[in-house]
């Protein structure tokens, strides 16, 4: 399978996943996408690897925060993909390549591969962005949660994230990004005062 099929493959797997989950917010999932392409070529890692194993990072995902599925969407989605894999006729090499990065994803499992060191970074950089936390602004919103529950997620996730980036120039652009953003969230937080 060219590199090109297999992305437009995964991609289309966490499409109907999205749909079906109602979440994550496809913005996001294209967000780290474009991140995970860009710093593969600056680390010499496989593209097609790395947009393939972001889309399907996420293919068993929840609209409920911190819920069992969300926190275990790493292992679960990397068995529900598995299938696919095989049947994509990704050569085998490739396929621990992609389970491994799709679980390395949170840094509960180590990155056995430049790719998944830069999936780990892309993921998680999408909430150390402005855009990305705009996004999710506003997609929690639409999930139904109160303003107050939203910050306070938002927090959460950024500090998680912050915690999982290992990439020096991502590091350093994260803590450039968070200045804008820690602004951003204090405004919405008097807000709430009001």
């Amino acid at each position: 399978m060219s590199g090109n099929n297999l992305v437009a493959q995964a991609k289309q797997l966490m499409w109907q996943q999205t749909q079906k989950n109602g979440s994550p917010a496809w913005p996001l999932t294209e967000l780290a996408v474009k991140k995970g392409i860009i710093l593969a070529k600056k680390y010499k890692a496989e593209p097609s690897l790395v947009a393939a194993s972001l889309y399907l990072a996420h293919t068993v995902f929840s609209k409920v925060p911190k819920d069992k599925i969300q926190k275990n969407h790493p292992v679960l989605s990397s068995q529900y993909v598995k299938p696919y894999l095989k049947k994509w006729h990704v050569p085998v090499k490739d396929q621990a390549l992609i389970i491994n990065a799709i679980r390395a994803h949170h840094a509960k499992e180590r990155a056995q591969t430049i790719e998944a060191e830069v999936v780990k970074n892309a993921e998680c950089f999408k909430f150390v962005t402005m855009q990305g936390i705009l996004l999710e602004l506003y997609d929690l919103g639409k999930r139904g949660l109160s303003l107050t529950e939203t910050v306070s997620f938002i927090e959460y996730k950024i500090e998680q994230k912050m915690s999982y980036l290992t990439l020096k120039d991502c590091k350093q652009e994260a803590s450039a990004n968070l200045k804008k953003i820690t602004k951003l969230l204090k405004e919405l937080k008097v807000s709430l005062e009001f």
